[in-house]
């Protein structure tokens, strides 16, 4: 491996259970552990249930369990918002796991790694505390890394070669339009967004929730929550004028994704 390649973990501020000592301890003795003992990644991440925190646990279950109520109907699915590609990555393992070979189901994901950049009045107040600020959770530095990652996993699919997975960059407002001109047959049985802010949100639901099929699940990692107005917004909004009401739902156990509805 290069030398000169970055080793950036994520913020702090941007996942979960970092915020108390308590968090910071369990992940020193963690880290010592594994220093200590002189174990590999191999090592650590073949036996990940044994280093995982439940609090991370929590996010991956809660995938599964969305994965579970699309997984009989037809149509890819779509995530508005990659990040570092944890759930993009956590959607291809299922699907290859669970539908391994049914080549022609996708997971397609649109980031422009730039982070938060398209404000609107409707997001309210900046918070560096949660990192809503221009540029907060941008990916741009490890940009090679998420590519290198999403190839890795289409190479190690039942089938390889075939890719499971496709990331498409740009801006949505620009690059849904194109991508759906291309790909007019897109059905989409699950729909993620992840995009935190009201311009973004919006313009996803404007151009995949019609894709979405009947009994599809619709996903707002940050629906309620109040540093995050803007993705609320965008959603009400969009609902009321088209004349629909979403039957929202969470899981009590997990704060992340905070809502979610099945289409009827």
């Amino acid at each position: 491996m290069s030398q000169d390649k970055p080793t950036t973990d994520v913020p702090q501020g941007e996942t979960q259970g970092h915020r108390t000592r308590q968090d910071a301890d369990y992940w020193e003795r963690v880290t010592g552990t594994v220093e200590d003992h002189g174990h590999s990644l191999k090592h650590v991440l073949s036996l990940w249930p044994s280093y995982v925190r439940r609090q991370h646990l929590t996010r991956f279950l809660a995938h599964y369990e969305l994965f579970k109520m699309a997984l009989d109907l037809p149509g890819c699915f779509v995530e508005i918002g990659v990040y570092r590609g944890s759930s993009f990555l956590t959607w291809h393992k299922l699907m290859e796991t669970f539908c391994a070979t049914d080549r022609r189901r996708k997971v397609f994901g649109f980031d422009h790694f730039q982070g938060l950049t398209d404000f609107n009045a409707k997001d309210g107040a900046m918070d560096p505390r949660d990192g809503k600020m221009p540029g907060g959770f941008e990916t741009s530095d490890v940009r090679g890394e998420i590519l290198e990652l999403i190839d890795v996993h289409n190479q190690d699919n039942l089938i390889p070669g075939v890719a499971r997975s496709h990331l498409v960059e740009g801006d949505v407002k620009e690059s849904l339009p194109r991508f759906l001109e291309e790909n007019p047959g897109l059905r989409i049985s699950l729909l993620h967004l992840d995009a935190d802010l009201y311009e973004p949100t919006r313009a996803a639901l404007e151009h995949l929730f019609p894709l979405v099929v009947n009994g599809g699940v619709v996903v707002f990692d940050e629906y309620g929550l109040i540093p995050w107005q803007g993705e609320s917004a965008a959603a009400d909004e969009y609902f009321d004028r088209i004349g629909y009401k979403p039957k929202w739902r969470r899981f009590a156990w997990s704060t992340q994704p905070q809502g979610y509805f099945i289409k009827d």
